[in-house]
């Protein structure tokens, strides 16, 4: 009996060197993380994205590579990690606007509602409406005189139902002026274009378009948010303006697929916070020209549950339609 106890002592012994290891290699992360930004290199979201990584990875010790899925208003990134195994490997930068695409996508391969699980909020950005250096428009009230006029104003954004669209649309409800959208892939390509004077005005990131402001390559017409904006004080609001509240912040969060283990998504949501709750993260990401937030699972989780019943109506008096 004495020699089959030692015998079995001694298995479990081998069992626990041998299974050691394995566990140890499944602790979370043992490789790189792919964060998917759903927009082209350039933009806002992207610089974002590179302004947070390596804090990120400093909390996690592993690397993360950027992985640029521009297309469709960002619905495509959003797609590409709802089908991704949800192994914590794979996290999505948002820009906010996830609630709305049942409101312009007929045919969604995932369920806005189910599909992904909040990690956090990353920051916030103003937006702001802008012209070509050589845009027609002197000023706000240009743009609303012409856009009652016979053709209306076309007005460009990074793509459909993003805040900047949203802000352009709830700015001709308001003031009911004819404005025609038009969706660039990205915050990018927009400011290409509006810098070469292939479009007059756009609704654009204010990070995105501040240096071009600054060096005289585009001009400003107003800020889309409740107060001015430090980084541009001269700007004024559209509300100032006498053209009402227009809101278009932009609210960046970070998502992973549902089903992502709490565990691992607690870690995730330690590291953003690290990323951008600290005083010397919040003056990085300020320079940026992002206001940073951080938070819970949970208070995200709210917020992107109030997004499609504060926006929808703006959306169906736009006429805009799920394609």
């Amino acid at each position: 009996m004495r020699r089959m106890v030692v015998a079995l002592g001694a298995g479990l012994a081998l069992l626990a060197v041998v299974a050691g290891p394995s566990v140890a290699q499944e602790a979370w992360p043992s490789r790189s993380i792919r964060m998917v930004v759903p927009f082209p290199p350039g933009g806002g979201t992207d610089a974002l994205a590179r302004a947070i990584v390596e804090r990120m990875q400093k909390s996690l010790g592993q690397t993360i590579v950027i992985d640029n899925r521009g297309g469709a208003g960002s619905n495509l990134g959003h797609e590409i990690v709802a089908k991704t195994p949800p192994d914590g490997y794979t996290i999505l930068v948002s820009g906010g606007n996830l609630p709305l695409f049942p409101f312009v996508v007929a045919k969604l391969g995932y369920d806005p509602a189910t599909a992904f699980a909040p990690i956090g909020f990353i920051a916030k950005q103003e937006s702001i409406l802008v012209g070509s250096a050589n845009a027609p428009f002197k000023d706000l009230k240009a743009i609303m005189d012409a856009a009652r006029g016979s053709g209306g104003v076309q007005f460009g954004t990074a793509g459909v139902t993003t805040p900047m669209h949203l802000a352009g649309e709830q700015f001709g409800i308001l003031n009911k002026l004819k404005l025609t959208h038009v969706p660039f892939k990205g915050t990018g390509p927009l400011v290409a274009d509006l810098l070469g004077g292939h479009i007059d005005i756009g609704v654009s990131s204010l990070n995105s378009i501040q240096a071009h402001l600054v060096a005289g390559k585009a001009k400003p017409y107003a800020i889309a948010s409740q107060a001015r904006s430090h980084l541009v004080p001269d700007v004024p609001t559209f509300k100032e303006l006498g053209a009402g509240d227009v809101e278009g912040a932009i609210i960046y969060t970070l998502l992973a697929p549902a089903g992502t283990p709490p565990a691992t998504m607690a870690k995730l949501n330690a590291a953003l916070n690290a990323a951008v709750a600290t005083p010397d993260a919040r003056a990085d990401l300020e320079k940026r020209g992002f206001v940073a937030m951080g938070g819970t699972p949970e208070a995200l989780g709210t917020w992107l549950a109030e997004q499609a019943p504060v926006w929808g109506p703006v959306m169906r008096a736009a006429g805009i339609k799920p394609e």
